[in-house]
């Protein structure tokens, strides 16, 4: 048995295409950066199966079905591809990766506005709403400065890749702590008249994987520009 939420097609279409982008994107930042072709394309390939698995997690509507250990699934999916990359490291990076294609990926927090539309049709409350979807465009905002500023820059300075990082972890706690906390979860703080059906699809795509996806990318960052440029 499936579960979808009623939608507007616009939703749709942005989190469908975002999630069918993504293995490319992967693939692409490593071509573009001169690093391993067969390294982007594991990557990538991994990244179409986590995506695989969490789009059968999010239509059959598993973490509401598993009730209390559903809530679990959410976190876990965000902190486990960043882990992955951080024990193996030195896998991921063994050469130089172009920050220009790690920080472009947070260009695509724009689609953090289908929560607006998905706000104005009733299927999120605002108080989740409000804060996901604006401080998502506020990073994609951010991101698209760094990028013009150093277009023509061989490299991005510490304080730009920092600030990216910072302001994208910043809105994923906002994220987090409105999602549960207006959810029918045992840490629920708000009581919206709206019940919160973000983790329904489509948006369930977002918190499920293009948000482990964008964390993944911010860890990346991270660790590359540590290794290569400081």
């Amino acid at each position: 048995m499936y579960a979808i939420t009623d939608a507007h097609p616009l939703t749709v279409i942005v989190i469908i295409s975002a999630f069918l982008v993504t293995p490319i994107y992967a693939f692409a930042t490593y071509v573009f950066s001169g690093a391993s072709k067969r390294k982007g394309l594991r990557l990538g390939a991994g990244f179409l199966v986590f995506g695989t698995l969490m789009f059968w997690v999010c239509i059959a509507d598993i973490p509401r079905r598993l009730e209390l250990p559903g809530n679990l699934i959410v976190p876990i999916a965000w902190i486990l591809p960043s882990l992955i990359l951080y024990i193996w490291r030195d896998w991921f990076l063994d050469k130089w990766l172009c920050q220009k294609w790690l920080i472009g990926l947070q260009l695509f927090r724009v689609i953090g506005g289908v929560f607006l539309i998905e706000m104005v049709r009733g299927n999120i409350p605002g108080v989740f709403a409000y804060p996901a979807g604006l401080g998502d465009l506020a990073v994609a905002v951010v991101a698209a400065l760094v990028l013009l500023t150093y277009w023509n820059a061989k490299r991005i300075p510490g304080a730009a890749v920092y600030l990216v990082i910072a302001l994208g972890v910043a809105d994923f706690l906002s994220v987090f702590f409105f999602g549960f906390g207006s959810s029918e979860t045992p840490i629920q703080l708000f009581f919206p008249e709206v019940p919160n059906q973000v983790i329904v699809f489509p948006t369930g795509l977002i918190p499920l994987f293009l948000v482990p996806y964008a964390i993944f990318f911010h860890t990346l960052s991270w660790l590359s520009y540590r290794k290569f440029e400081t």
